[in-house]
């Protein structure tokens, strides 16, 4: 079994290994981060913000415009390992659906890696929800 990252105990990292929050959990061979629904307006905002344990992570993330209806503002999604961009894109939201937040990012996490998913409005400072995921099997570096 790996062993947890960011200098948590047990299995877990982070004080809420089943629910919500910026951090990554661990179970087994497993990782994961869910950032629940977060208000975000036109500055740049960390829905994730961890730093990886002594193993890598094959990764999924996940980012979704959970907003349903009227919001026409555009979102920038970006990943960041040790503050610099590895990946990012814009959803605009005038799509019917956001079909572009199906389509999920695959990386390879390197170990003691700080990772931030944030989101940021591009179009204008109204505020509308924001989410993301990340899913990812840990091995042993």
């Amino acid at each position: 079994m790996p062993l947890v990252g960011g200098g948590g105990a047990g299995n877990t990292a982070g004080g809420n290994p089943s629910g919500t929050g910026g951090s990554v959990n661990y179970i087994g061979e497993h990782a994961y981060a869910n950032s629940g629904l977060l208000t975000i307006n036109n500055n740049e905002t960390a829905l994730l913000d961890f730093t990886t344990g002594p193993q890598y992570i094959v990764a999924k993330i996940q980012f979704n415009y959970a907003v349903s209806g009227s919001a026409n503002d555009d979102y920038a999604y970006r990943v960041k390992f040790d503050s610099q961009i590895i990946q990012e894109y814009v959803v605009t939201g005038a799509t019917s659906g956001r079909d572009p937040t199906d389509n999920p990012l695959f990386c390879i996490i390197p170990p003691y890696t700080r990772i931030e998913c944030t989101a940021q409005n591009v179009t204008d400072t109204s505020s509308n929800v924001q989410v993301v995921v990340l899913t990812g099997r840990v091995y042993n570096a």
